[in-house]
């Protein structure tokens, strides 16, 4: 009897340390993320979807650490970091896109692939310093698979919208602005919240607006 409670105790700590390591964000960890795809030209597709609609695509099955979500959508995500002829390009996976499911309690996984960094590691190791100082999205390394080809290693960062704003704001009501330029950015037009003027408008095709009052 006692050697059955040793083994089932044990058989628990393992089990509680495979789901400590398993947590989306641990940058101790490095995730495995799996993406299939039905349709064969799915890099097309979802070149074609981030230069027109900016829509997702449907990935018919996406394992995250073993776990199976099925009807996932998948995009390019990213500006100066997306070219279509980049095989490792930036990814934004949705697991809500067509059904209501998450992973950890998150729905939005963001992927970035590391552009203009040698070493793989500035976004994740900046983020892991600046969360000393202030509030900022969690963050670790993901490698990626597509239809069983290994991609590559990834940055995994917490995805900042609403889940994010209301752990960390307590409101999703106030106004909330992304800070992508809508324009084409230019040497002296980026979204640096630099001053312009007194009208709103003048800076509304420099930052883009996520949540609040859009003044036309």
């Amino acid at each position: 009897m006692i050697k059955r409670i040793s083994g089932l105790l044990l058989l628990l700590s393992i089990c509680s340390i495979t789901a400590t390591a398993q947590f989306l964000y641990d940058y101790t960890t490095i995730q495995r993320i799996e993406i299939f795809f039905d349709q064969p030209n799915w890099d097309y597709q979802m070149d074609t979807a981030k230069i027109g609609t900016d829509t997702s695509i449907m990935a018919t099955m996406v394992l995250i650490n073993g776990t199976q979500f099925d009807s996932v959508g998948v995009k390019y995500k990213g500006n100066s970091s997306y070219d279509s002829t980049y095989v490792k390009n930036p990814l934004h996976i949705s697991l809500d896109e067509f059904k209501n499911q998450s992973y950890n309690g998150f729905t939005n996984i963001k992927l970035g692939n590391g552009y203009a960094d040698p070493s793989m590691i500035r976004e994740v190791l900046s983020y892991n310093v600046l969360r000393n100082y202030m509030d900022c999205p969690q963050s670790g390394f993901a490698e990626v698979f597509i239809n069983g080809v290994y991609i590559g290693l990834y940055s995994n960062v917490e995805s900042v919208d609403k889940k994010f704003i209301s752990a960390k704001f307590l409101s999703t009501q106030n106004t909330f602005i992304k800070c992508n330029p809508i324009g084409n950015p230019g040497p002296t037009t980026k979204c640096n919240l630099k001053y312009i003027n007194t009208d709103s408008t003048s800076y509304q095709n420099y930052y883009e607006l996520k949540i609040g009052l859009r003044l036309e």
